[in-house]
């Protein structure tokens, strides 16, 4: 009600704070108890989850569709390594997603590539700063070179946009107010439910900020934001048009298509805070992916997820 959210999840520590949910099973269940009371489909939609905080691999984000699931430690030998928690969550509704993955406080590694049925999308801002790309607002600290998520979309992995707070101060959706930058994710569904939240998530129909409450929708040709598309669905010229729809709260500073790892296009916003129009994407082939980069005047940025375009 106050911070206008329509889906929540508190992610503690399993192993690591002052009360690791691994150690401290009746917070756990306290949690799971706070979940399923404010859970109200079609209001507000509420989701037990927690971080797994490995040291070694990189943080991860584990959230569950459903008001029962188990807290898999990552100082565990079972569920040590992300291949073991992805296997312990199979058949499950639950997701994963790589957090702060490009610097501090830990790195992900990306040499593990992401479970594509648990793992369909990554954290690319939160309040420890962006983990797109080195060219981003508000670079994560201490950045690894060559561990950005543009770097492992070069790779050829196929992840979707989110943002999460991670502000660690009781201000879920607003952890800008202790540090510059935040994270929101913001979910195409048409109905607000853990079944919808899933099935978005899942097409990576997903979008991120670095806090702000911009509204963005892109499409390639009719392709929503996050699909596979067939490289013969791009023979026709109206097929490579982007539909672009934004709405900012400050002014928008410019519009930017990110493709083959660069920026390629650039649409100025004229200090405007609602734009919509149509772009034109630049020649696809096979394995590319696309996505666009909105910026406002004072920092304030929204990624789409991209567009992959397959054989």
């Amino acid at each position: 009600d106050v911070l206008c959210l329509d889906v929540a999840v508190l992610t503690d520590h399993d192993h690591w704070g002052m009360r690791p949910l691994a150690h401290t099973p009746e917070l756990w269940e306290r949690i799971r108890a706070q979940v399923a009371a404010f859970h109200e489909p079609g209001r507000f939609v509420t989701l037990p989850g927690y971080e797994w905080t490995s040291w070694l691999h990189g943080h991860r984000h584990v959230l569950y569709f459903a008001d029962h699931g188990e807290v898999h430690c990552s100082v565990e030998p079972a569920t040590a390594h992300p291949e073991q928690l992805w296997e312990a969550l199979r058949g499950r509704p639950a997701l994963t997603f790589a957090h702060h993955s490009a610097g501090g406080p830990i790195a992900t590694n990306w040499e593990i590539p992401p479970d594509p049925e648990l793992e369909p999308v990554t954290e690319i801002a939160s309040v420890h700063g962006s983990s797109e790309a080195m060219d981003s607002p508000d670079v994560i600290y201490s950045p690894v070179p060559g561990n950005f998520v543009r770097d492992v979309l070069d790779k050829g992995y196929r992840l979707g946009f989110v943002g999460s707070g991670d502000s660690h101060d009781g201000h879920p959706g607003l952890a800008q107010i202790a540090g510059n930058t935040s994270g929101l994710a913001a979910i195409l569904s048409d109905e607000l439910t853990r079944e919808g939240v899933l099935e978005a998530l899942r097409a990576r129909r997903v979008y991120a900020t670095n806090g702000p409450r911009i509204v963005l929708d892109v499409r390639l040709g009719q392709w929503p934001m996050g699909s596979l598309v067939p490289a013969s669905e791009l023979t026709r010229p109206d097929s490579l048009e982007l539909g672009v729809v934004v709405a900012a709260p400050q002014p928008i500073a410019r519009i930017e298509i990110v493709h083959g790892g660069k920026i390629v296009s650039t649409e100025e916003g004229s200090g405007r805070r609602h734009l919509a129009g149509v772009l034109e994407a630049p020649r696809l082939e096979p394995g590319d992916y696309l996505y666009l980069r909105v910026l406002q005047d004072d920092g304030g940025a929204a990624w789409s997820s991209p567009f992959f375009v397959t054989e």
